[in-house]
């Protein structure tokens, strides 16, 4: 009886997810593929030839350019703030975006990554962290980036155009554009 429940709330599920693509975005969003168990909540901006795989996540204020793809688990949130993400971006399987980010177009991001646009504050020590008020400088992605597997990149963070960042990375500062960097904390090691 679970089993059949289970599986009538994921069907709904599908069916709701595609009756805000055709009948909410309106028409002119052609070619869009959106798969089982996904959940889309709030201002979403979908564009035409664009690929949701299962499992993802899109909730608050996001917009997303053509030809735009999130494999399975994505999820990309804000609550406060507003995501942009241009056009023929992939978003790899169980990747987090949050906060306040900007992603340019022809962007790769390699599975189970993580962009933070906001950061919780912490300078209070007479309440707990989980209380206090939550910051947001942004992150910006420029054009044509890739970003290796497992990158974490930070709150205030700007990763220039062209650049590539390697697996593991955790990008705490500035990306000149046309870079090759790596490592924790990520170092710039050479230009392209």
């Amino acid at each position: 009886m679970y089993n059949i429940i289970f599986q009538i709330k994921r069907i709904l599920s599908y069916c709701w997810s595609l009756l805000k693509v055709f009948f909410l975005f309106g028409p002119q969003y052609r070619d869009v593929l959106i798969k089982s168990g996904v959940i889309i909540h709030g201002k979403v901006k979908i564009s035409s030839h664009m690929r949701v795989y299962s499992n993802c996540k899109i909730i608050g204020k996001v917009s997303f350019g053509k030809r735009c793809t999130l494999c399975e688990n994505v999820e990309v949130r804000t609550n406060f703030s507003e995501i942009q993400i241009g056009d023929s971006v992939s978003l790899n399987r169980n990747t987090l975006v949050i906060g306040k980010v900007n992603i340019g177009s022809n962007v790769s991001i390699a599975p189970n990554c993580v962009v933070v646009g906001s950061n919780h504050n912490f300078g209070r020590t007479d309440i707990p962290i989980k209380e206090q008020k939550v910051s947001s400088k942004g992150v910006v992605i420029g054009n044509d980036v890739w970003l290796g597997a497992n990158v974490t990149v930070l709150d205030g963070v700007n990763i220039g155009t062209g650049c590539v960042i390697g697996a593991g990375a955790v990008v705490t500062k500035d990306v000149p554009p046309y870079s090759i960097a790596v490592g924790n904390p990520c170092r710039v090691i050479k230009a392209r």
